[in-house]
C-alpha cells in the first residue's frame, strides 16, 4: 500500500483550533501507518507535494483557500451557485487537478485520504482511476452551515451560510458514495451525515474519533505540600478559535451572563478567553481584571493547566470538541452543555458536569468551591482520554480502516511525527 493525504494545508505547531488539531492528528498517525515508504502529502494551499521532514510549510496565519472565501456580491452568488452543478470543481482545485493526478500516478499511490470539504470533490475521479478513497470530516458541514446562518450578524451573512449549506449538501450527496469510507468524529455525526445523504445512499461510514498525543499533555504536578499547582487559581478558562461563530456566542454568554452571576458568589473568579481573535469579535468583551482576552498565544496548555474550571457552553456546532479533550488530558474540571458533550463518552458527575445553560453558574461555583470534586473529575477525565481519545487508542482504528480495503496488515512503523 502507498498512502497519500490531500489536505488544505500542512499543519505545524503552534496549532490553532480543533480543525488544525484534527489535521495534525491525521498527518502524524497516517505517517506512522505509511511505514518505510512514508506518507505522501499534497498541500492544496501551496499547490503541490510537500514533506513532513521539511519546515516550515504552510503558515496557519495565511488566508483560507480562495475557493472558500469568494468575492462578495453578484460574483460571489454566481460562484456559490456554480458549485451546485454536478461535476463542478472549485477553481483552486481545478487548477491543480491535472498535476495532482499525475503526481498520484508517479508516486504509485493506492490509498488516498481526502479532507472534506476542501478535497472531497476529487473522490469520483480518483475512484474511476482505481484508487482506494477515504474522506475525513471534522464536522457535518452542510448541517453546520445552517446553524451558522442562525448566528449570522447580517442578512448577507445568513444568505451566504444558507448557500454554503446547499453547496456542501450537494457535494456530500454526490461525492461521499464514491468513497470507500467516510470518517466522522462520532456516532452522532454519522447519524446526522446519514440523514443528509439519505438512507438509501451506499456509503460506508466509520467513526474516527478525535484524539490527542498525550506525550504533549502532562497534568500539573503536585507541589511539595501535596496541593495541585492550579489549586489557588480561580481562573475560568475558555480556549477557542474565535473566528468561529459558536465559539464567539459561547464567549459572549460567559462574559455577559454567566461570569457576573459567578462573581457575585466568588468575587475572585475571572474569565480568560484564550485563542486567536483574527476578526476582533471577542476583543470587545475585555474588561480586565475580570475578563482577560489573550488573542493568539503560542501554546494554550499553560492557560489550561492553571484553570480552575473549563466551561464549554456550546449551543451550536458539531465536530471536534478538542477543547474538552485538552482540558481533560490536563486533568482540568469541565462544565459543558449536552450539545457540547455530544460525541464524547462523558458521564455527568464522573468525567464532567453536563448542564443546561441556566445551570452553568451553579456548576461553576460548585467546582470553584469544591476542589476535591474538581480534582476527581479531572483525574477521571484524563483516564477517559487515555482509554478512548489518545493516539494510542486511535492508531489501531485507522489501521483497521485502511486494512479493510487491501490494506496495511501489520507493517506500519513510526513516521515523521
Amino acid at each position: 500500500m502507498r498512502l497519500a493525504l490531500i489536505a488544505p494545508w500542512v499543519v505545524r505547531p503552534p496549532i490553532i483550533g480543533g480543525l488544525q488539531i484534527r489535521f495534525y492528528q491525521l498527518q502524524c498517525l497516517l505517517a506512522r501507518l505509511a511505514g518505510a515508504q512514508g506518507l505522501a502529502i499534497w498541500d492544496l494551499r501551496d499547490g503541490g507535494p510537500v514533506s513532513l521532514e521539511r519546515a516550515p510549510l504552510s503558515d496557519p496565519q495565511r488566508p483560507e483557500l480562495a475557493a472558500f472565501v469568494p468575492p462578495r456580491g453578484v460574483r460571489a452568488l454566481g460562484l456559490r451557485l456554480c458549485h451546485l452543478w454536478p461535476g463542478y470543481v472549485a477553481s483552486s482545485l481545478a487548477n491543480q487537478r491535472r498535476r495532482l493526478l499525475d503526481w498520484l500516478r508517479q508516486e504509485q499511490i493506492s490509498h488516498v485520504v481526502l479532507v472534506h470539504p476542501y478535497a472531497s470533490e476529487l473522490a469520483p475521479a480518483l475512484k474511476r482511476r482505481g484508487l482506494r478513497v477515504f474522506i475525513d470530516c471534522h464536522n457535518v458541514e452542510s448541517e453546520l452551515a445552517l446553524q451558522l446562518a442562525e448566528l449570522a450578524g447580517s442578512p448577507r451573512e445568513a444568505e451566504e451560510a444558507r448557500l454554503r449549506h446547499l453547496v456542501f449538501r450537494r457535494r456530500e450527496r454526490r461525492c461521499f458514495p464514491a468513497a470507500d469510507e467516510v470518517w466522522l468524529p462520532s456516532e452522532e455525526d454519522v447519524c446526522r451525515q446519514r440523514q443528509v445523504c439519505g438512507p438509501s445512499a451506499a456509503v460506508h461510514w466509520r467513526v474516527i474519533p478525535n484524539a490527542l498525543d498525550l506525550r504533549q499533555y502532562e497534568p500539573p504536578r503536585a507541589s511539595t505540600s501535596g496541593e495541585l499547582a492550579a489549586e489557588e487559581s480561580f481562573d475560568i478558562v475558555y480556549p477557542a478559535e474565535f473566528g468561529y461563530g459558536p465559539n464567539v456566542e459561547a464567549a459572549a454568554l460567559l462574559s455577559g451572563r454567566i461570569l457576573p452571576a459567578v462573581r457575585r458568589r466568588c468575587p475572585q473568579a475571572r474569565l480568560v478567553l484564550v485563542g486567536r481573535d483574527r476578526y476582533g469579535l471577542v476583543s470587545c468583551l475585555r474588561r480586565e481584571p475580570e475578563v482577560v482576552v489573550t488573542d493568539t498565544v503560542p501554546d494554550v496548555r499553560p492557560y489550561l493547566a492553571r484553570a480552575a474550571v473549563v466551561p464549554v457552553p456550546l449551543r451550536h456546532g458539531s465536530g471536534t470538541r478538542y477543547k474538552i479533550l485538552e482540558a481533560l488530558a490536563l486533568e482540568r474540571a469541565v462544565v459543558t452543555t449536552p450539545r457540547g458533550a455530544e460525541g464524547l463518552a462523558l458521564r455527568d458527575g464522573e468525567h464532567a458536569l453536563i448542564r443546561e445553560l441556566e445551570d452553568f453558574e451553579e456548576a461553576i461555583v460548585t467546582l470553584l468551591r469544591d476542589q476535591r470534586l474538581a480534582h476527581q473529575l479531572g483525574r477521571n477525565g484524563r483516564r477517559l482520554v487515555e482509554e478512548r481519545y489518545s493516539w494510542e487508542a486511535l492508531e489501531p482504528q485507522l489501521r483497521a480502516a485502511l486494512a479493510a480495503h487491501n490494506g496495511l496488515g501489520q507493517q506500519g512503523q513510526s513516521g515523521a511525527c
